[in-house]
């Protein structure tokens, strides 16, 4: 009897634990709402996307000075990357659709996804050059 428990046991653990994986690479966070762009990387290449979202989520999260801040998408009409500010940081103007530009900080670690014609799209802040939205 008490080695049926232990194994009933190893089992339920092994079921709870097994379903804890990390999502495969190939799969990306897919938000309700379609909004598009594209992307220029650090090489020059232009990928249109749809779909996008900035960590899984439709707003930028960064930082202005040593505050956080958040900005949705809907606001948004340009992204340029222009430079790194050290400590894994790089510095980007976000260009509003009213005219506003409003300098921001992402972690370069940062990953926007987006899906494309050919396939799921993910890249991190620090190889992106500019984000155009649609």
């Amino acid at each position: 009897m008490k080695r049926l428990l232990i194994v009933l046991l190893l089992i339920a653990g092994w079921v709870v634990f097994a379903g804890m994986g990390k999502t495969p690479e190939s799969e990306i966070p897919k938000p309700e709402i379609d909004f598009s762009a594209t992307v220029i990387d650090d090489q020059g290449i232009s990928t249109k996307c749809r779909f996008v979202s900035w960590e899984g989520q439709l707003f930028f999260v960064g930082f202005r000075g040593k505050g956080s801040v958040s900005i949705p998408f809907e606001k948004v009409k340009k992204v340029v990357f222009i430079g790194e500010s050290g400590s894994g940081k790089r510095d980007t103007q976000i260009t509003l659709r009213n005219g506003d530009v409003v300098a921001i900080t992402f972690d370069d670690e940062s990953r926007f996804y987006g899906t494309t014609t050919f396939g799921t799209y993910k890249i991190t802040a620090k190889n992106i050059k500019e984000i155009i939205f649609e």
